[in-house]
C-alpha cells in the first residue's frame, strides 16, 4: 500500500512541475523585453536627433580619392545626414564634408563615416544614375557644429510654425 501511495505522490509532484514549467515559459514570453525586434518592424524612428529633409548641396571628398565632388542632402540632423549622389560609396568609407548654410555665409566641414549604401530613388545631381548614402559626423569643428545646431534650430522652428 505504501508503494503505491509513493508512486502516486510522485506521479502528482511530476505534474505539479510540469504545469509550473509550462507557465514558467508563458510568463517568460510575455515579459521578455522585445522593444528592439518590435523597433524594426513598426517603423519607429530609431535615431537619437531628428532629421529635417532638406535640399542642400555639398561638396565632398572621399578619404583615398583627392578630387572634389558635389552631391545633395535628401535630410540632416546633428549627427548625421542622408548624400544623394551619382557614385556609389561603399560602407566604412571616410568622407571630408563641406556643407554650406543656406541663405548664411557659414560652412559647416565634417568628417564622416558611411554607415549605410544604396541605389537612389531620388535623380542625382548630375541626371545620371542615383545612390544615395547615410552618413554619421565622426569630427565637427566647434564653430561648424554650432552653425549647423543653428540652422536646424532655424529648420524646427519653421516645421513648428507651418504646422501650427
Amino acid at each position: 500500500m505504501f508503494p503505491m501511495v509513493g508512486l502516486s505522490l510522485i506521479l502528482l509532484l511530476l505534474l505539479v512541475l510540469a504545469a509550473l514549467a509550462g507557465y514558467e515559459r508563458i510568463l517568460f514570453k510575455k515579459t521578455s523585453p522585445r522593444a528592439m525586434a518590435e523597433g524594426c518592424w513598426n517603423g519607429e524612428e530609431r535615431r537619437r536627433h531628428v532629421r529635417f529633409k532638406d535640399a542642400i548641396g555639398v561638396a565632398y571628398t572621399v578619404e583615398k580619392k583627392s578630387h572634389l565632388r558635389n552631391g545633395v542632402t535628401g535630410d540632416i540632423s546633428q549627427s548625421g545626414l542622408k548624400l544623394i549622389l551619382d557614385e556609389k560609396l561603399s560602407k566604412g568609407d571616410t568622407l571630408y564634408l563641406r556643407i554650406p548654410i543656406p541663405n548664411s555665409q557659414k560652412v559647416v566641414e565634417a568628417e564622416a563615416e558611411v554607415v549605410w549604401s544604396g541605389e537612389g530613388a531620388a535623380p542625382a545631381p548630375s541626371d545620371k544614375r542615383s545612390f544615395q548614402c547615410g552618413v554619421k559626423f565622426t569630427a565637427v569643428k566647434r564653430s561648424s557644429k554650432k552653425a549647423l545646431v543653428e540652422y536646424l534650430r532655424f529648420l524646427y522652428e519653421r516645421l513648428s510654425a507651418a504646422a501650427a
